[in-house]
C-alpha cells in the first residue's frame, strides 16, 4: 500500500523529471482524478513562486544567455485619445477619452521620463492627430518598428471598445475583442488578432512593452496568454492561463508584455464626470484609478 498523493507525485514526476510546478500539481491532480480519488493537492511558498520554473532546480535545462543589446535602448510611447466628435451627443460620443490621454501623456513624462520626442499621440480633436484605423495602425508600426533588446514602450488607448463575431475561429467565446477607430463606420473595427500580430509578436526578447486600456470588453484584448486575478479584498493574487484557442496561436512572444485592462471582456468601463473622484475633468473611471495610484 502506499499514499495516494505520493503515488501520483511518483507517478508524474518519473516521467516528467523536468516538470514545471504548475505542470506536476496539475498532473497530480489530474492522476489523482483518474483514479477516482477526491483529495486536491495544494501547492503552497513562502516566497512569491514561477511556477513555469521548474520543480527539481537540477533538472532545469540552462537559460537562454539574456539578449545584448546592439544599440542603445530605445523609448516610446503611442496615446490614444478618442470622443468620437463624429457622433452626435447620446449617439456614441465621449467626453473623457481625450483627457485620459492628457492625464496618460502627464504620467509617462513625469513618472516615467519620457520626453516629447519620444511620444506619439492620437486625438479626434486635432485634424493632424485623426486616430483613424490607418492612423492608428500606423502608430502601432511606429511603436514596434525595430524594437530591440533593452527598448521600453508604452501604449495607452481610451476610447470604445467593442466585440464582433470570430471569423478566425481561434476564441473559444466566438467573439474577438475590439478596439474602435473614430472612422469605424468605413473603416471598421482592430480586433485582438491584429493587435496581438501587430503589437506583442513582433517584439524580442529583452524588450518591454506595457499597455494600457481604458475601454469596454478589453480583458483580452491582446489575446496574452497569462492572467492575474485579485481578490475582493486585496489579499490574494491569482494568475492562471487564459481558456485554450481553438486554433493553436502563433509562437509565443519572448519579450515582457504587461497590460492593464479596464474590465473583464463582458464588461463595459465606466466613465468618471466632472467633480467625481477628484476630476475637474471628465475621464475614464480606469485611467483615473491608474492615475491615483
Amino acid at each position: 500500500p502506499a499514499g495516494a498523493m505520493t503515488t501520483a507525485f511518483r507517478e508524474v514526476i518519473a516521467k516528467h523529471k523536468t516538470a514545471s510546478f504548475h505542470f506536476l500539481i496539475d498532473a497530480m491532480r489530474k492522476f489523482l482524478k483518474a483514479q477516482r480519488f477526491s483529495q486536491v493537492p495544494q501547492l503552497s511558498s513562502e516566497h512569491f513562486l514561477n511556477l513555469d520554473r521548474c520543480f527539481m532546480p537540477e533538472a532545469e535545462p540552462p537559460s537562454p544567455a539574456p539578449a545584448v543589446p546592439s544599440k542603445a535602448p530605445v523609448r516610446k510611447a503611442l496615446s490614444i485619445g478618442i470622443n468620437y466628435l463624429c457622433l452626435k451627443p447620446g449617439h456614441g460620443q465621449l467626453s473623457g477619452c481625450i483627457n485620459d490621454s492628457d492625464t496618460m501623456i502627464g504620467i509617462v513624462k513625469k513618472v516615467f521620463k519620457f520626453e516629447d520626442s519620444q511620444i506619439c499621440r492620437l486625438r479626434d480633436d486635432r485634424s493632424d492627430m485623426m486616430p483613424t484605423r490607418a492612423n492608428i495602425m500606423a502608430a502601432l508600426r511606429w511603436l514596434t518598428h525595430g524594437a530591440g533588446p533593452g527598448d521600453e514602450l508604452f501604449l495607452h488607448y481610451s476610447g470604445h471598445g467593442g466585440q464582433t463575431r470570430d471569423s478566425s475561429g481561434d476564441e473559444v467565446s466566438g467573439k474577438d475583442d475590439t478596439l474602435i477607430p473614430c472612422d469605424f463606420q468605413t473603416a471598421g473595427q482592430i480586433i485582438d488578432d491584429d493587435l496581438y500580430s501587430q503589437v506583442v509578436q513582433p517584439l524580442p526578447r529583452g524588450c518591454r512593452l506595457w499597455v494600457v486600456l481604458d475601454c469596454c470588453h478589453s480583458g483580452t484584448a491582446l489575446d496574452l496568454p497569462f492572467k492575474v486575478q485579485v481578490s475582493p479584498n486585496g489579499r490574494s493574487v491569482k494568475c492562471s492561463k487564459t481558456a485554450a484557442k481553438r486554433v493553436p496561436s502563433p509562437s509565443r512572444c519572448p519579450a515582457d508584455v504587461i497590460m492593464i485592462s479596464g474590465c473583464k471582456d463582458d464588461q463595459t468601463s465606466a466613465d468618471v464626470q466632472a467633480g467625481s473622484l477628484g476630476t475637474s475633468a471628465a475621464a475614464g473611471a480606469m485611467t483615473t484609478a491608474f492615475a491615483h495610484c
